[in-house]
């Protein structure tokens, strides 16, 4: 099997488990999505690198994925999952 004939990850169990990180951990994780550092989101959410550190690792483990890319591929997917609810709420208002 080829690379081309390889499905697309759809994120779909992982974009689940969203809802059992903290809110701060919430906040790191939209971070991530929008490909901050960790030095950038440790200046933003006013913590030292090792909370950030710390918050990715935790991130990792309750979305069962296994690098920061990867939960950032989740973080873009879900935060385009809920734009394209709000803007299809926003149009039947």
């Amino acid at each position: 099997m080829s690379t081309m004939d390889l499905p697309e990850p759809t994120w779909s169990r992982e974009l689940r488990r969203v809802r059992l990180l903290s809110a701060r951990e919430a906040e790191t994780f939209a971070l991530l999505g929008a490909g901050w550092s960790n030095r950038s989101i440790s200046v933003r959410m006013q913590v030292t690198e090792r909370t950030v550190k710390a918050h990715v690792a935790r991130i990792l483990e309750k979305l069962q994925v296994e690098s920061r890319l990867q939960a950032g591929l989740v973080a873009l997917s879900y935060r385009h999952l809920n734009e394209s609810t709000v803007s299809s709420e926003k149009k039947a208002g």
